[in-house]
């Protein structure tokens, strides 16, 4: 009996950023791919993440400069708050904008095709939707992630909300709002809600705030947050909620590391705790594909350990960004088309940032996970923002640009300036060339933030000369040189 040939040359699970950029480059490089999603295109970034929440963060900001703006007028009075439905209208307009380069009708222009549904690998290279049976020589699992959620009395009946819930049933700014959650998600909606006018309490588990990054950033966070109104609990762990009774509002029962309980009162709840991979349902187990923590388990290439199945993005991937999750599966795409190269993924350079106001941008290790690998071989640069001509002009000179260095390579590098976002590219530019800290004597346009860097460079370059005996002779010796030399022309 002759053997099926499949249909397709790749199936793609999932239509978030991992799954698009999976279909369109495979697409692109002439591949025949079918892409199957059970809810919207676009996924997670597009529809509950990165795109409404940098809308709402924008709005927010708006509110604030409007706040601050008043203040020049003279007199204590505060800017009129902003029309929330504005807000929510711009959001959805943000989503909807964008939405239109990844619709269906755009995908299947590109050569894709379309399928709608949920998705179970039935076989290896069979793919089951409902009645549907796909055949593809290859199989990506980009089937995203969902927000996680305590198992919490009372939680469940006080209608609490999530990234995923925000966007679209807040139909009203809370006076009071509580935000369960410490990390980059719950920091920004914080702001964000605090900034359009709510009473904002962020319940954290962790000690300090963003506990992945730099203690000095944590901190300085903390400070701008709580400057501009937010109240944050450290190291108290959420008991349970008593939903809104007469009072119409809800209980958040708390309990402190000393084992002290108390609570917060607020009229809406935030659960902004982690994410968790969306990998039920998709019959990997049957196919022999493990699962592990970070969801489907995949090697240095990316590939699972059933042959011609691969997995990126936040079902497999200790990195929940968009920008991998599209690096990743970049990476897929070309060990598919060039299987001879067989090219591993590199974490070792991944920007990444949290879009509050400053921005904080951080690429590489900590000062304390470099010093663990190289001892006292590391430097430190700490450079003001405050030393910033532009951050000056902007009034907005809060923060910092720390380099970790070990001689002229950087091992990691953090940002807490406006435009963080920006300039941390340049960073892991060097980074991913290994290019030394001297190659930012390149010529910055002035006044920017970027110039900022530049000048940490000079003051890590002084710094350095000044620790250094043999330098400083050098230099000593080649000034006294110059000084014998007849001058030129």
């Amino acid at each position: 009996m002759a053997r099926t040939q499949p249909q397709f040359d790749l199936t793609v699970i999932g239509a978030g950023s991992g799954g698009l950029a999976a279909a369109i480059t495979g697409a692109t490089l002439g591949l025949r791919v079918a892409l199957v999603e059970r809810g919207r295109l676009g996924g997670e970034c597009l529809w509950t993440g990165c795109v409404p929440s940098k809308a709402l963060l924008h709005a927010a900001a708006l509110a604030q400069a409007a706040r601050e703006a008043a203040r020049w007028n003279g007199s204590d009075a505060s800017a009129p708050p902003l029309d929330f439905q504005a807000v929510i209208r711009h959001v959805q307009a943000a989503r909807t904008t964008i939405e239109a380069s990844e619709n269906q009708e755009a995908l299947e222009r590109q050569g894709i095709t379309v399928v709608r549904g949920a998705a179970r690998i039935a076989a290896p290279g069979v793919v089951a939707v409902g009645e549907r049976r796909i055949r593809s020589r290859h199989i990506v699992i980009a089937t995203g992630s969902r927000p996680a959620v305590p198992a919490l009395p009372g939680l469940e009946a006080a209608g609490y909300l999530t990234n995923e819930t925000i966007f679209d049933q807040l139909s009203e700014l809370p006076a009071r709002l509580a935000v369960i959650g410490g990390g980059p998600v719950g920091v920004e909606l914080a702001q964000a809600f605090a900034r359009l006018g709510s009473r904002v309490t962020v319940l954290s588990r962790s000690p300090r705030l963003l506990p992945r990054e730099a203690q000095e950033v944590s901190q300085a966070l903390q400070t701008f947050l709580e400057r501009e109104g937010v109240s944050i609990l450290k190291g108290v762990t959420a008991q349970e909620v008593v939903p809104a009774a007469a009072s119409g509002t809800h209980r958040v029962i708390y309990q402190t590391a000393d084992g002290e309980r108390s609570e917060v009162v607020a009229d809406r709840i935030v659960v902004a705790i982690g994410r968790r991979p969306n990998v039920e349902g998709l019959g990997l187990t049957e196919v022999g594909v493990p699962v592990g923590a970070n969801g489907v388990r995949v090697d240095s290439y990316l590939r699972t350990t059933a042959r011609g199945i691969w997995a990126c993005g936040d079902a497999s991937s200790k990195y929940r960004f968009t920008h991998v999750a599209e690096a990743e599966a970049r990476l897929i795409i070309r060990n598919i088309m060039f299987p001879w190269i067989k090219e591993k993924m590199n974490y070792a350079v991944v920007p990444w940032t949290t879009f509050t106001e400053p921005e904080i941008g951080r690429v590489g290790c900590t000062e304390q996970e470099a010093r663990a690998r190289h001892g006292s071989k590391v430097t430190v640069e700490h450079f003001p923002i405050s030393h910033s001509d532009r951050a000056v002009t902007d009034a907005a000179t809060d923060g910092f640009v720390k380099l970790v260095l070990r001689g002229q390579r950087i091992l990691g590098a953090h940002i807490v300036s406006p435009r963080a976002g920006e300039l941390i590219q340049q960073l892991a530019l060097l980074m991913r060339h290994k290019l030394p800290v001297s190659a930012l004597t390149m010529i910055h346009t002035y006044p920017t933030y970027s110039y900022a860097l530049h000048q940490a460079n000079d003051a890590y370059t002084i710094s350095r000369l000044s620790r250094s005996r043999m330098q400083r002779r050098f230099y000593a010796a080649l000034r006294l040189l110059a000084r014998r030399l007849p001058a030129p022309g």
